[in-house]
């Protein structure tokens, strides 16, 4: 059984800094309106990357925890929800210290003693399948002790059925890898309007944030491989092969199941740092933008935009108003919106976006 080795990946392309001089003059305008100055801009992407640096790592320690929750192959014992397991951390919390648990500070209550077993199997038992060594590798670079890993967890989780409002959560919580298949419904809808409305071939594509399944909050499957499943949901839209097939991806664990194909992979901060590529007839990132500001969203899309081809078109699922102004400003205008239905999760329905930029021919 092999791990995938972070240090061996090569990525394909280099990124060098977005430069302000970079971004169009209406899109500086309104940065300059909202008090991101050109003389404060380097600041600021500095600021950025360090907090990008803490969200990455609360991200692994997400990833992480659900893994050792929900693992059938790590112990006898059966699977825990994550969501249950939180909501029972912090009830047994006394009361005037929830909200100092929610808002970051650390409290030393002991986590139930399921959970207990579970992490002493994550870190203590040697692994048993490609997934547990992965992720133990994770564990190791990260460095945080196993309850900082579980309550990193157990707090997202709290706040997410909570009040916190979507936005501003996503906005702050660590980041990410975890795909959501049904998030591919919107790309379709969206491919199928571009064939309908644009109906220029797709020769050359990026594909932003495809994530990879390390461990995820609704479950977890021993017997599947570590892999990015996105890549290839998304060719599988597609008339024909493009030419070119493009992923970039801020977190190197994702880049490195990508090393084998089927896209070109490379470690990329999409906000600081200008994507190498293009152009590209096409550019898909769905569950990115969200994790973005409104000034992250900004930069973010004024760099797709560089790379997009005259008459090229982003497909992405924020709708957020700050979405419509900064991709005028940034020359490729909203030119479709679309409401997707994903069925109910939970006993809740789902509810996606999809959300179509084109630049001018």
């Amino acid at each position: 059984m092999r791990a995938i080795r972070i240090l061996a990946v090569v990525a394909a392309l280099q990124a060098e800094p977005l430069r302000w001089a970079e971004l169009s003059p209406p899109l500086r305008a309104l940065l300059t309106e909202a008090g991101l100055t050109e003389s404060a801009y380097p600041g600021w992407q500095a600021k950025h990357s360090e907090g990008s640096r803490e969200r990455l790592a609360s991200g692994a320690a997400e990833h992480i925890a659900y893994f050792l929750l929900q693992s059938k192959a790590l112990i006898t014992d059966p699977p825990l929800d994550p969501a249950l397991e939180a909501r029972r951390y912090l009830n047994s919390l006394p009361a005037a210290d929830r909200s100092a648990f929610l808002a970051g500070e650390r409290r030393e209550a002991p986590v139930g003693e399921p959970v207990r077993r579970r992490m002493e199997a994550f870190w203590k038992t040697p692994p048993a399948t490609e997934r547990h060594l992965f992720l133990r590798d994770m564990a190791k670079r990260l460095g945080w002790t196993p309850e900082e890993v579980v309550l990193t967890a157990f707090r997202f989780l709290v706040r997410q059925t909570g009040k916190d409002e979507p936005d501003a959560l996503y906005q702050a919580r660590g980041l990410s890898a975890d795909p959501f298949p049904a998030s591919m419904r919107a790309v379709a809808l969206g491919i199928k309007w571009l064939r309908a409305h644009r109906p220029a071939p797709i020769a050359n594509i990026l594909l932003l944030g495809p994530g990879a399944e390390f461990g995820s909050r609704f479950g977890v499957d021993d017997s599947q491989p570590v892999m990015s499943p996105q890549p290839g949901a998304l060719l599988a839209l597609l008339a024909r092969r493009p030419a070119t097939f493009d992923c970039a991806d801020i977190r190197p664990e994702v880049v490195a199941t990508l090393a084998k194909g089927p896209c070109r992979a490379s470690t990329l901060d999409v906000v600081t740092q200008r994507i190498p590529g293009g152009p590209y007839d096409l550019a898909v990132a769905t569950n990115v933008l969200v994790y973005l500001d409104d000034l992250e969203l900004a930069a973010a899309l004024a760099n797709l935009s560089l790379v997009l081809r005259p008459g090229g078109c982003l497909l992405h699922n924020d709708s957020r108003f700050a979405v419509r102004l900064f991709g005028e400003a940034a020359g490729m205008p909203v030119v479709h919106f679309q409401a997707v239905q994903l069925g109910t999760r939970g006993g809740r329905e789902q509810v996606d976006r999809i959300v179509v930029h084109c630049k001018a021919l």
